[in-house]
């Protein structure tokens, strides 16, 4: 349900304010009201308004100072800015764009002029978040995916952390993409990974309803984040879309011998399987988070545990707060619940 936009209407004479108020309430907006500069600065504790309308002879410093003092506000820059005045001198209509606002209105005049002022600019006010909401994406997603990048997956996971939600994190790499990559070259490796990022969003379109957040940290690093009780669905089926895809991405002879033949780290010739996907899974609420770092940390852990099991997986984390006695490997693994490649 979309919220209410909400209006600061700041008026000192008391029979204007409370018109313009109870037009704009029948409207559906929420309405805050104030007699003086001084009291609309309080009340913009409370919140920043959708947009604010102000009489030009308000008291303490007038209407106009009242402007730009909102405007050096960098949390009020663009908040739409609606004068009413009793004159229309050009003086005065001049000054009203001068210090920010975006119209003016002469009053007294039709209510219904009222309104459709207040609607166009708050429609534009919106229209304006959207685009820069947009171009944030863009700045951040991944050029090759296009998928939200490094900053919006810590927002992401911070927001989750903040508010408490029962979500589930799941961490995903690729074994064996390297000498994948050096075998048949970056543009197959790239295709790779678009297949990748294809497998995770299909999963979350058929098990979650398109729900649930999937970002692209970089190379073949992927992160979701859905609901706790649709993890284990996920991961089953990203292990199976996986592995039914995969060999298609390598030649004839490749899969005729179940991988490749290139040199490993320490230029020595060496057998890779098929790619598969390590996934490491992690229960927001099972420990008592309070920065992002703090699951990264977490996540990387549970990961590299994914990857020690050989065939596609998800590995889920466990563990409380408390630690237990360290497995073999070295990994607080504590009790750990694993969905692997048939």
């Amino acid at each position: 349900m979309m919220q209410k936009a909400r209006i600061l209407v700041v008026n000192p004479s008391k029979q204007e304010r409370q018109v313009h108020a109870s037009t704009l309430r029948a409207q559906g907006y929420e309405v805050v009201t104030a007699v003086s500069s001084e009291e609309a600065m309080l009340l913009l504790e409370a919140g920043v308004p959708d947009l604010f309308l102000i009489a030009a002879d308000t008291r303490g410093m007038d209407g106009y100072a009242l402007c730009e003092k909102l405007k050096m506000d960098p949390r009020l820059l663009n908040v739409p800015v609606i004068f009413t005045t009793h004159q229309a001198e050009n003086d005065d209509i001049a000054r009203s764009y001068a210090v920010g606002a975006v119209d003016y209105l002469v009053v007294p005049c039709h209510l219904s002029e009222i309104l459709a002022r207040v609607r166009t600019h708050i429609h534009l006010h919106n229209l304006l978040l959207e685009v820069q909401r947009l171009r944030e994406v863009a700045i951040d997603s991944n050029p090759l995916t296009h998928l939200p990048g490094n900053n919006t997956i810590m927002e992401v996971i911070q927001d989750a952390i903040d508010c408490n939600f029962d979500l589930a994190l799941i961490y995903t790499d690729l074994d064996n993409f390297k000498s994948y990559n050096d075998a048949y070259g970056f543009s197959a490796g790239d295709d790779v990974l678009l297949f990748n990022a294809e497998v995770l969003r299909e999963t979350l379109q058929e098990e979650c309803g398109g729900d649930g957040f999937l970002g692209h940290i970089g190379g073949d690093d992927f992160v979701l984040m859905v609901q706790l009780d649709e993890m284990k669905r996920v991961g089953d089926a990203i292990v199976r879309k996986f592995d039914e895809g995969i060999q298609e991405f390598y030649s004839v002879e490749d899969q005729a011998q179940g991988g490749i033949v290139a040199q490993d780290r320490m230029g020595e010739m060496q057998e890779f399987p098929f790619m598969t996907i390590s996934m490491g899974g992690v229960e927001m609420l099972r420990r008592k988070f309070t920065r992002y770092v703090e699951v990264a940390a977490v996540c990387a852990e549970v990961k590299h545990a994914a990857k020690g099991i050989t065939g596609s997986n998800l590995f889920v984390d466990k563990r409380g707060n408390r630690m237990p006695e360290k497995a073999p490997g070295g990994m607080n693994i504590g009790q750990a619940e694993t969905i692997k490649s048939s």
